[in-house]
């Protein structure tokens, strides 16, 4: 007989403290698996990483990790599945008890109205007997039982007068229901039978509607867009099976729903508030979600569809405005975009942050879309004092050109030497200073250029009204490092957002 609990940092033992239950982990697999991860115990004191896997017999838990002092088997339950224990903190326990007291009172209004059910079904006279036919062959009252005939004995030959045969619903010797007034029962009850069945198929479609699954969403591609960005709900099926096999299984929302929850976080910008109660759950559970979710569409999505393009892939579908003598051999076109950040509370990061040209804390990013119109590069991000020319030289954009290009940019982004290293080829606007007028040369190679740039001002303002997270002040707490990728959760968040703009129709035309 076990007489330690298994929990960890539990002491209590069989016979020390009175009215302490032990009781063994459930065999079920479903509900042992939801202990065991609630128990979080690790396997040994050498290998703390990988999962404990309890034997059928040995290990007891103590009454004392459940709410209300009891397990109970009831899947509704909040004393279902043990959950005190020494790692989670005080204001959380609060909450716990909290749900079982309305766990109890919903059960205890449920008990009541069964009860008041039973005593008004009480109350409710007999029907008379005139409704059906059968209920004549009834026996009378005891006050009303004839008594002139005397009863006569009963052989194996002749059976007793009293004696009635039984005759059941199913005997097709039962006479059947012939009366107006059963007929016109049967009938109301049937017309009530197809009212519910129409009231529960309305019920279920209008549930389908609402819920965010798979089904509700099917041939709705204005409502994709709405809630998610992206243009048809193949898209959004063809990018889900990309990112389910990654997302956690065991979770209190299917794969389906954390990958809409993140969607509508980025289209939206919904707070972690509100989309905890949408879906039912706890805003940090919320986070956690998001979190993990962001870094697998991170690591699956933003390598595949921000790509630098082949010259040859370029050359051959190059756009109509781009086949001029002196652009023809342009790979993109650069410009650099911020986006708001809450104020960091140390001193040297707020300075670092402050953006003059905004008035603002930003997150500044180089971005380069080639000429077909999609996003072909993303930087990380760096503050917003940062200039263009720092973040250009920095950042690993100059690995990718070849020689021979030509990048096309505006006139902040002074790094004609640093690309001339690498044999390539810058052309910004010309500049007026010191000159009168423009030469007519340099003023047609300036409209012509401003006329192809304008593109990636475009493209800009699509990826941040598409996912309007891109639009608002983001949460600091959004600049922390993910230590598996070295990223920051931002860096994440803008990555993601350019590959979902690049599976979108483009927005420079071919002709």
């Amino acid at each position: 007989m076990v007489d330690n609990c298994c929990a960890p940092g539990c002491t209590n033992k069989r016979g020390k403290k009175k009215g302490t239950s032990f009781y063994r982990i459930p065999k079920d697999a479903e509900r042992r698996a939801k202990w065991i991860s609630a128990i979080k115990r690790a396997r040994s004191k050498q290998n703390k990483t990988e999962r404990w896997d309890p034997p059928a017999v040995g290990f007891r838990l103590c009454s004392d990790h459940f709410i209300s002092g009891r397990k109970s088997d009831n899947p509704l339950s909040p004393d279902f599945v043990p959950s005190i224990f020494n790692y989670v903190p005080s204001p959380e326990k609060r909450k716990r008890k909290m749900r079982l007291e309305v766990f109890n009172r919903r059960q205890k209004a449920k008990l009541q109205k069964i009860e008041q059910t039973k005593l008004s079904a009480k109350a409710i006279p007999p029907r008379a007997s005139t409704d059906c036919p059968q209920d004549s062959n009834k026996d009378p009252p005891a006050d009303q039982t004839p008594t002139t005939e005397p009863l006569k004995e009963s052989t194996p030959e002749e059976p007793g007068n009293d004696v009635q045969p039984v005759l059941h619903e199913d005997d097709p010797a039962t006479p059947p229901c012939s009366t107006e007034t059963c007929g016109k029962h049967v009938q109301s009850l049937e017309q009530e039978c197809q009212a519910l069945r129409t009231e529960n198929m309305l019920l279920k479609e209008k549930m389908n509607r609402t819920t965010l699954n798979e089904m509700s969403l099917h041939n709705d591609d204005k409502r994709v867009n709405t809630l998610t960005g992206l243009s048809t709900y193949s898209i959004l099926m063809t990018i889900f099976h990309i990112v389910a096999p990654f997302l956690k299984l065991k979770s209190c929302l299917t794969c389906f729903q954390q990958y809409m929850l993140t969607l509508m976080k980025l289209r939206m910008n919904l707070s972690f508030e509100f989309l905890a109660f949408y879906f039912g759950i706890d805003s940090t559970t919320v986070s956690k979600l998001f979190k993990h979710c962001i870094s697998v569409m991170h690591c699956r999505l933003v390598p595949s569809l921000v790509l630098w393009p082949d010259r040859e892939y370029l050359r051959k579908s190059l756009p109509y405005a781009f086949r001029n003598g002196s652009f023809e051999k342009t790979v993109c076109i650069i410009d650099c975009f911020e986006i708001f950040l809450e104020k960091p509370s140390r001193l040297l990061a707020s300075a670092q942050c402050y953006s003059s040209y905004k008035s603002h804390h930003t997150m500044k990013y180089l971005i380069a879309i080639c000429p077909q119109g999609s996003i072909c590069f993303i930087s990380t991000g760096w503050g917003g004092r940062t200039s263009d020319k720092f973040i250009t030289e920095q950042s690993n954009f100059l690995s990718h050109l070849l020689p021979g290009d030509v990048v096309l940019a505006d006139r902040g982004f002074l790094v004609k030497e640093s690309i001339q290293r690498c044999q390539a080829e810058l052309k910004i606007p010309a500049f007026t200073r010191g000159k009168k007028q423009l030469d007519p040369v340099d003023l047609e190679n300036t409209r012509c250029l401003a006329s192809l740039r304008i593109h990636i001002e475009r493209v800009i303002g699509v990826l941040r009204q598409k996912y309007t997270v891109l639009q608002s002040t983001v949460p600091i707490s959004f600049t922390d490092i993910d230590r598996e990728n070295d990223v920051t959760y931002l860096d994440k968040i803008v990555s993601i957002c350019c590959a979902l703009t690049n599976v979108s129709e483009s927005v420079v035309p071919f002709q």
